[in-house]
């Protein structure tokens, strides 16, 4: 709006000097002062439709005004991964140090529970070494244990993993259509305000001629055939002002068709992109777990002996030359260790998960925001703002040109725009909006 008021009053000088000639300081026919509402006569405007579609795009686009912590990319992006990749990393560590001293001291407990059962039973000579094969039998068991626990949380991470990776890609997917129709509707928004410049100005040129021919069939006077001459006339008007709008469009429509193929093209090879380096992200993340599951699952050391099979599943046998009932103690006993030392792993694995459900979650909000599309947003932006510009200047020129019209019309020398209505001033804005409204027939 400061560009107009700029505009008018520029007008309204010229107009002031060319009556500075008078002397006696009086108004006369010629120094009349017009006045007129901008707003009023921009919003009656044929383009004006087009101007507000411009201010809703972008609204629409300022994510700055809706989502300002989303604008910018995190510039520590990579960083922020590592460090929630460290943290995953140091989490296995501590679990698998966890278990290793719970190994070691259900095993220790076991150890003196079974050494003090055969002490009990007056088990002499062979003691020794049958409670370093019960101990081998017992860290073989709880090993067997951890381990199968392991492959089933790996499989798990796996199907979690590949989870993500799919809605991550989904996501991605979205984000890069949703870019490529706003680019496409954009251009179409702008091809469209061109067809409808060139319409008026079509119109506008003709306007004099088209003018001049229903003057002349207005006159009751005039002959069938002059009639149907000046009829003949306007229809060519008429067809001329319609081929051209045509051929444009026909124009603008294969610069749409062009564009949506390389949107198309674009699109594919930006998500061919995404998708490479999430598989890649997912083959590393994958690998790790892997690999810690292979040092979880590692033998202790040293050979296993008095084991056997139950249900496909490793167990102890304890060493039959025992009698009966020492024989079922220790198998109670070492039933009893494994129970417990199985429980506690458990609820140590446990808190491991919840500490990666948790990495996983802040993951997943990390990339969460497409700053390529935000990017390309505010470009959007910048570009239609100055589209809507130009096409409000045009409109105000425009509107200037039929006020200085209608002045020279009703003699008035002066006009003023957008402020309080002058003593005795003459409101030029009826008239205006008349001439304006004119323009959509």
């Amino acid at each position: 709006m400061s560009r107009l008021a700029a505009a008018l009053a520029l007008l309204a000088l010229c107009a002031c000097a060319r009556t500075a000639g008078s002397t006696d300081g009086s108004v006369d026919a010629g120094g009349t002062v017009g006045y007129v509402h901008m707003d009023e006569l921009v919003q009656k405007h044929p383009l004006y439709d087009q101007l507000a579609s411009y201010d809703r795009s972008i609204d629409a686009f300022d994510l700055a005004a809706t989502a300002p912590v989303a604008v910018a990319a995190d510039p520590q992006l990579r960083a922020r991964e590592a460090e929630l990749q460290q943290e995953l990393t140091n989490a296995a560590d501590r679990t698998r140090k966890l278990i290793d001293q719970k190994q070691q001291q259900y095993q220790a407990q076991e150890s003196q529970a079974i050494a003090a059962a055969l002490r009990g039973a007056n088990v002499g000579g062979s003691s020794a070494a049958q409670i370093a094969g019960s101990v081998n039998v017992t860290a073989k068991g709880q090993q067997s244990a951890v381990a199968a626990q392991a492959n089933d949380d790996l499989r798990s991470y796996e199907a979690t993993l590949s989870k993500q990776n799919r809605a991550q890609i989904a996501a991605a997917q979205k984000a890069l259509a949703d870019r490529a129709a706003r680019t496409y509707r954009a251009k179409a928004d702008e091809l469209q305000a061109k067809e409808s410049a060139l319409s008026l100005d079509l119109a506008s040129a003709d306007a004099p001629q088209r003018l001049a021919l229903h003057t002349k069939l207005s006159s009751l006077a005039l002959d069938d055939a002059a009639r149907d001459d000046a009829q003949k006339q306007l229809a060519a008007l008429d067809r001329k002002e319609s081929d051209a709008l045509a051929a444009q469009r026909n124009r603008d429509g294969q610069t749409l068709a062009a564009l949506q193929t390389q949107l198309h093209a674009q699109v594919q090879h930006d998500l061919d992109a995404q998708v490479a380096a999430i598989t890649q992200r997912a083959s590393g993340s994958y690998a790790q777990r892997r690999d810690l599951v292979a040092r979880q699952a590692a033998a202790a050391g040293g050979p296993v002996i008095q084991t056997t099979t139950v249900a496909g599943r490793p167990a102890a046998q304890v060493n039959p030359n025992l009698p009966p009932s020492l024989r079922a103690q220790i198998a109670h006993l070492h039933d009893e260790y494994q129970k417990r030392f199985a429980d506690d792993a458990k609820t140590t694995i446990g808190a491991f998960e919840k500490t990666r459900a948790d990495l996983s979650e802040r993951y997943a909000e990390l990339h969460g925001v497409d700053a390529a599309s935000q990017g390309g947003a505010q470009a959007q932006i910048v570009e239609l703002r100055k589209k809507r510009d130009d096409l409000y200047v045009q409109i105000v020129a425009q509107i200037e040109r039929e006020v200085r019209v209608l002045a020279q019309q009703r003699g008035v020398a002066v006009v003023v725009s957008d402020v309080v209505a002058p003593a005795g001033g003459v409101d030029l804005t009826p008239d205006a909006l008349k001439d304006i409204e004119s323009l959509h027939e």
